[in-house]
């Protein structure tokens, strides 16, 4: 039995890829394996959705979680469903917001972005934001530059000179009516905005520039052993979604 198998309200309180295998086997790179550097602490939930992950991080032994969200019925399923299992209040906090606007001056441990970082054209910004708040911590689950269309990076005796940059960002639009994509922003025209998927050297470039050591989950090395959860995560499977791990540097 997974994790959420034994919280089966988070398989219908979002229309987010609520499947067993994918919340389960997500659960066990992101939360499962990072137990010790969640338990006691305090942790900001990016796009908490329907509240899994906030929820996850406190059965882990998170001290206290704040999930930023947007859309307020997401927010209202987590609270319901919070109190379903006897969340106590104390242990958590929900605000309605934009992520750019609610993170400014506050203060975390732990930071959570899942599925969140390629949904906005501002990478730079929010890791700059996420830094200020002091986390030594930082996960970024994020889809990324497919894995055939990686650069390598190459050396030069010049940093202002990359030939074949593998420093990029895939520009895409996302429709910001829909539960799963982006939030409507200044950018958005005709009920698009615009948002880019970096490729795994621009997260590992971030990474450091903003002073985190940087490392990905092996999820070649997990379908491997679990084949019975590739189906439902095409995206890890074939290579355009990676799990980061940001570590701050001493």
């Amino acid at each position: 039995m997974g994790f959420f198998d034994q919280y089966e309200l988070f398989y219908k309180t979002s229309q987010t890829s609520p499947l067993p295998h994918r919340l389960n086997s997500r659960f066990k790179a992101i939360i499962e394996r990072n137990k010790a550097k969640l338990e006691g602490k305090r942790v900001l939930d990016i796009a908490s959705h329907d509240g899994r992950w906030t929820f996850a991080a406190l059965k882990a032994g998170a001290a206290h979680v704040t999930g930023i969200e947007p859309r307020q019925e997401l927010i209202d399923n987590a609270r319901s469903t919070f109190s379903s299992y006897g969340v106590p209040d104390d242990r958590y906090t929900f605000e309605c917001g934009d992520i750019f606007d609610r993170i400014r001056g506050k203060k975390f441990d732990v930071v959570l972005c899942l599925g969140f970082y390629y949904h906005t054209i501002r990478h730079a910004e929010l890791l700059d934001l996420i830094e200020r708040t002091g986390a030594d911590f930082v996960v970024i689950d994020t889809e990324v530059t497919p894995t055939a269309d990686q650069i390598l990076v190459g050396k030069s005796s010049d940093p202002r000179l990359v030939y074949g940059n593998p420093y990029g960002i895939q520009l895409l639009v996302d429709p910001v009516d829909e539960q799963q994509m982006a939030w409507t922003d200044s950018m958005t025209r005709n009920g698009r905005t615009v948002v880019g998927r970096p490729s795994r050297a621009a997260v590992d470039f971030l990474a450091n520039h903003f002073g985190y050591n940087c490392e990905t989950f092996n999820w070649p090395e997990f379908f491997v052993k679990h084949e019975e959860t590739a189906s439902s995560m095409v995206d890890y499977s074939e290579g355009w979604r990676d799990s980061f791990f940001l570590s701050r540097k001493p």
